[in-house]
């Protein structure tokens, strides 16, 4: 009976690693991957949980009836759960300051710090809830807020809802054909030509943020998703975000924010943080906190929207919620400039 028990525990851990074995062999290989790969990636960190139930399943089959095919298999399953962890921690340890701006001045004194609060939301083409929104604006006192997918009727009722009054200022590229965007700030902004030849508009704008010299550079992402048919336009936007941001003269202090329809287990992503952007999210230890579907019979269970920083911008708090119209959650940084 033992035997027997055994043998089917095998089983199951066998057929529990699978799906974590096989993500992690497609977030590892350096060659390009299309529909449906991309998307199964976005479910990489949720398969944990299934290697977690296979280790189980594995170390309780070695227990039940020691033998050296049990004993490989569950070094197996183990390896594969810290080749698992290995990918998946760093999002939500703790990262030492990285991204955080000094805390002393040259002369061993404290160095004045402006702090800025961020947020981004896809609105979506169905219509968010504007009085929500705005009191969430409010609440958390936000002063540079991006809202990729917002069309005119949108535009119309955040106008009667009183958003001037909080954000006067704004770099607008609104369209009837939900693939607009917009930038809304508390400080004067000087517009930018938005992001060239992409299918979702992406405003740009410099904030003139007291203190910061030369102000600071914005971008409304909203990158087009890896759908069939779009995956070569959603690798070439996302890479064209990182040669946009490294042809700015002078490495400017810049905020990307909005829907870049990429987590960190896509390769393309860690390619744009590797040009020297820096994840809020994974600074807050908050790497995993999901952003999408929001609103849906089907849980939250990646992380599409983000807050990516420049070296010098301190990341001072991170944070999700959900606003009721929408299908993505919002995204909400703290960030801090060195004066």
């Amino acid at each position: 009976m033992r035997r027997r028990s055994g043998t089917w525990l095998g089983v199951a851990a066998a057929i529990l690693c699978v799906p974590g074995a096989a993500l992690a062999m497609l977030r590892l290989i350096p060659w390009d991957i299309g529909t449906p790969w991309i998307q199964l990636l976005s479910g990489f960190p949720a398969s944990l949980v299934l290697t977690a139930a296979a280790l189980a399943a594995a170390v309780l089959a070695l227990c039940l009836d020691p033998r050296l095919n049990r004993t490989v298999l569950a070094a197996t399953v183990t390896a594969m759960m810290l080749l698992q962890l290995a990918m998946v921690l760093p999002r939500v340890l703790p990262t030492g300051g990285t991204g955080r701006p000094s805390q002393a001045s040259p002369a061993g004194q404290p160095a004045p710090v402006r702090t800025v609060s961020v947020m981004a939301l896809n609105v979506g083409p169905t219509g968010v809830d504007v009085e929500a929104l705005l009191a969430e604006v409010r609440v958390r006192n936000i002063e540079i807020l991006a809202l990729p997918e917002l069309a005119p009727p949108g535009l119309e009722a955040l106008e009667v809802a009183g958003l001037a009054s909080e954000l006067p200022y704004r770099a607008l590229d609104v369209d009837w054909a939900g693939t607009g965007s917009a930038i809304f700030s508390a400080f004067p902004l000087d517009t930018e030509e938005r992001v060239p030849d992409t299918i979702f508009y992406q405003s740009r704008a410099v904030a003139a943020v007291p203190g910061v010299r030369g102000g600071v550079h914005l971008t409304a992402v909203h990158v087009d998703s890896p759908r069939p048919g779009h995956t070569p336009h959603w690798r070439q936007e996302l890479r064209q975000l990182g040669e946009l941001q490294l042809a700015l003269p002078g490495s400017p202090p810049a905020i990307l924010l909005g829907d870049f329809n990429a987590s960190q287990d896509h390769r393309e992503f860690r390619d744009l943080l590797a040009t020297g952007l820096t994840d809020a999210a994974q600074v807050a230890a908050k790497g995993l906190a999901p952003t999408w579907p929001a609103h849906s019979q089907v849980p939250p269970f990646v992380a599409l929207d983000h807050v990516l920083v420049t070296p010098g911008i301190g990341i001072l708090d991170f944070a999700t919620f959900k606003v009721p119209g929408s299908d993505h959650a919002a995204v909400v940084a703290v960030l801090a400039f060195r004066d």
